[in-house]
């Protein structure tokens, strides 16, 4: 009996002063990684894009990525930067500097596409070619010092299929080409992308933000 009443009291002890892996009260809800899913769909690849800037993974981002990728910036953007269009390699750059930098605290993304364009498939394309064109992009990447960068320009996506021959799995699919589309209200005109208020919505192109990272000029309004 003595041990039972023994038993009952620490039982007793442990309700009321909760487990200690609970977290504490007040404490943030921690929030679980976005799923990623099998690059077998250029739909697929959409989505961890996202799940990439989402978690901030660089790794999973440069995994949908072909060994030719390029990245062709706008017009507008191309004096500034000095060159029509980046690498693998420099794309991969510019997006670790944006994902990984202590001056950015979030970042929300959401991509609305349509359907599959296969009529690039032509001569002088990949083999399996198509193209997805992002309709609605909202990509907004908040700053420690209160700057909210916002990207809303639709994109230009080809996919093609693995390639056998190459070494690559002919199931999954690869982004080889992005093209950072003009904005459709004023092309070549840009609102808010200098001399704004630190507290204060910027609107950037996509290529734009990315080099500002790469540079290091993200907290640069």
């Amino acid at each position: 009996m003595k041990r039972i009443a023994r038993n009952v009291f620490l039982l007793g002890v442990a309700v009321l002063s909760g487990c200690i892996f609970s977290p504490k009260t007040g404490d943030p809800p921690i929030t679980p990684p976005t799923p990623y899913s099998q690059p077998t769909a250029p739909e697929s690849l959409i989505t961890n894009l996202q799940a990439s800037y989402l978690n901030r993974e660089i790794e999973h981002y440069a995994e949908i990525l072909a060994p030719d990728f390029i990245f062709r910036f706008q017009s507008v953007d191309v004096g500034e930067i000095g060159t029509d269009f980046w690498t693998r390699d420099q794309d991969s750059t510019g997006t670790r500097a944006l994902l990984t930098t202590n001056q950015v605290s979030d970042i929300r993304i959401s991509l609305i596409y349509g359907d599959r364009d296969t009529a690039v498939n032509t001569l002088g394309t990949p083999l399996d070619s198509l193209k997805i064109r992002i309709i609605t992009t909202d990509l907004q990447v908040d700053q420690t010092d209160g700057t909210t960068w916002l990207v809303q320009d639709q994109q230009d996506m080809y996919f093609r299929k693995g390639i056998e021959a190459s070494g690559e799995d002919p199931t999954h699919w690869w982004l080889y080409e992005w093209v950072d589309l003009p904005t459709l209200g004023a092309p070549g005109m840009r609102p808010l992308s200098s001399g704004a208020s630190p507290t204060q919505e910027n609107t950037t192109s996509w290529g734009e933000l990315l080099h500002k990272a790469a540079t290091e000029r993200i907290s640069s309004p």
